[in-house]
């Protein structure tokens, strides 16, 4: 690397960020300033507090606990780090090296200013001070041995930051296509809101030592038996002494797994040398501060060496070269026969059974088209989502609930799943765009392009509403009949849902951007209209729960065991089966008088 040359450079980047400041104006500039105030204010704020922290409660703390502290920190930064990440994952580099090709200067110059500034984030200008407070906090509280911190403090933010840049030079050249850039871009929030959830899972399964239910159950029977005097206190203590010692158990567990992980796992070795610098333990912390920096320097040098091979158009040639190496001649591929089945049948020509040709041609496209857009994607996903956060917030708790509330709560899972994808099915053609114009132009039946919508949101709509009904069933057990009975009741509120979601895609249908979720800014009538309809699924879902009501009063009345939620949500499936055709034909009248309006709304423009 020339010095003059990257003196020049860290010239021209000064320049270029006046010249932007000078551009955006006085007021564009003022509130950048205030910013910059507000994070030293922070950076200023959270050094003094660790600093605090370490030097009074921290100082008489077990290595285990300053371990666990550690490791929550790191955790806090990794997860500020990924949500910048998620924000801006393709690559922005301060100096574009495609710009200084031409020019006989050094690459690497500009390739280390574009990785020092990649400092410059939220999350480092919050998590550094924090760290550095605190490690110089626990030199002045424990001694001059937390001194090790330092340096494992160091390798891992040159660590975190060098597979980042590394991580982003590959996605850039992986995100040359856009529709796979929207397909990383989903994946990448959808990972981003589980690892959020990460905590809670491992609290519900009882990782953190946390007592199982029956558990707590026992302990609270004895403390209630104390508090009425059943029992002695001599009693008491002899019956909680095992219970206790089973908590122990599960606690000294997973401290034991917690060391491992830190041992094992890079981004522990900070807390790991913490907990071995405060056992006077020089080695795990100097092997750690190694360590990070040896895989930083060779993720840096691999994020520079797959930086000039996207710039220098090195992974396009690649590409074409083995795909000229592996591609088959024209004149040895066999001739497709279109009319055999099986395999060798295009799935977009495949013929669904009981369907005429036309819903099946429909229902075939509009599932591939669920499956391969990324925006889809993310909203098909987001059921899933919404079903491990909330249903791991429910199931923490200690109640067991009665067995008529456990069909009860199966349902409410199932309409919290139904009702995410609402925004889907309730703008069925909001998201075909110009491709709306095929259904006005095609002879078609309108009501067989309404099955064919519903049928391509069927393994969705049915299939996710099973995944919560196994889990309910698998940590509150239901009765084999009304385990079939919820699964039989999933399928008529589906069907339900379908008859709903048509009216609103026909009466208040609303233009989506391309590659996005963004709609256009509806009128008045519309989001009045989707509100309404927004309330009116659960009530026209509540519907399917009169066979269980109806089972409730026949216990109250004090009848025989008679399985009458089974039987009449299977005559309740057959009665809103035999309605909904009926209501395709209403439906697809309505669907034909108002197409014209439709394809006005969805080809309009979004800014």
């Amino acid at each position: 690397m020339n010095w003059q040359q990257l003196k020049t450079l860290i010239w021209l980047r000064w320049m270029l960020r006046s010249n932007q400041k000078r551009r955006a104006g006085w007021g564009a500039t003022l509130v950048q300033n205030f910013i910059v105030v507000l994070a030293g204010l922070g950076a200023v704020s959270a050094f003094s507090i660790a600093l605090v922290v370490a030097l009074f409660p921290l100082r008489n703390v077990s290595p285990d606990v300053l371990m666990y502290v550690w490791d929550g920190v790191v955790l806090g930064f990794l997860a500020f780090w990924l949500t910048e990440l998620t924000v801006e994952l393709q690559r922005s580099e301060l100096l574009s090296l495609e710009k200084l090709l031409h020019l006989p200067v050094s690459l690497s110059g500009a390739f280390v200013i574009n990785f020092v500034s990649s400092f410059n984030t939220p999350s480092v200008v919050l998590f550094l001070p924090a760290m550095l407070g605190l490690a110089l906090g626990l030199v002045f509280s424990r001694g001059p041995g937390m001194l090790l911190l330092l340096p494992l403090i160091a390798g891992l933010f040159m660590m975190v930051t060098a597979v980042t840049h590394q991580f982003r030079g590959w996605l850039a050249s992986l995100m040359q296509n856009k529709r796979r850039r929207r397909t990383v871009i989903a994946l990448a929030s959808i990972v981003l809101m589980l690892f959020f959830q990460i905590p809670n899972l491992l609290n519900f399964t009882g990782f953190f030592g946390r007592p199982d239910r029956a558990d707590r159950q026992e302990s609270r029977k004895l403390e209630r038996a104390l508090v009425s005097g059943q029992i002695t206190n001599d009693e008491y203590e002899q019956r909680m002494k095992p219970i206790r010692e089973e908590r122990q158990a599960r606690a000294a567990g997973t401290q034991h797994t917690l060391r491992i992980a830190n041992t094992v796992i890079p981004l522990g070795w900070l807390p790991y040398g913490a907990r071995a610098a405060a056992e006077d333990t020089a080695l795990p912390a100097v092997l750690g501060a190694f360590g990070m920096a040896l895989v930083g320097a060779a993720s840096l040098r691999r994020s520079y060496r797959t930086t000039l091979r996207l710039y220098t158009g090195d992974f396009s040639s690649r590409a074409s070269k083995q795909v000229k190496r592996h591609a088959v001649p024209k004149t040895v591929r066999a001739p497709r026969n279109v009319g055999t089945t099986g395999a060798t049948t295009a799935f977009l020509e495949r013929q669904l059974p009981w369907v005429s040709e036309q819903a099946s041609a429909i229902a075939l496209a509009g599932f591939r088209s669920l499956t391969r857009a990324p925006e889809s994607k993310t909203m098909l996903l987001s059921p899933i989502i919404m079903v491990v956060i909330f249903g791991s917030m429910f199931l923490r708790n200690s109640s067991n609930p009665v067995e008529l509330l456990r069909p009860v709560m199966a349902s409410g899972a199932i309409t919290l799943v139904l009702i995410t994808l609402s925004s889907v099915a309730g703008n069925q053609f909001g998201f075909d765009r110009n491709g709306f114009r095929t259904f006005v132009l095609a002879a078609a039946p309108r009501k067989d392009i309404l099955l064919g919508k519903n049928l391509a949101l069927l393994p969705f709509g049915v299939g996710l509403g099973m995944v919560p009904v196994v889990l309910l069933q698998l940590a509150y057990p239901m009765r084999i009949d009304h385990s079939i009975a919820v699964l039989t009741q999933n399928v008529s509120m589906y069907l339900i849902f379908c008859i709903v979601a048509n009216y609103l895609s026909i009466l208040a249908p609303v233009a989506i951007a391309p590659g996005s979720l963004k709609p256009a800014k509806p009128k008045g009538m519309a989001i009045l209209i989707h509100l309404a309809f927004f309330l009116l699924f659960p009530v026209a879902f509540s519907t399917t729960l009169l066979p269980l009501g109806i089972e409730f009063l026949l216990g109250r009345l004090g009848v025989g065991y008679i399985p009458a939620y089974l039987m009449l949500s299977i005559l309740e499936l057959l009665l809103v089966a035999h309605l909904y055709p009926m209501f395709l034909e209403i439906q697809g009248r309505m669907l034909r008088n108002r197409e014209q309006r439709i394809l006005e709304i969805v080809t309009a423009k979004v800014e």
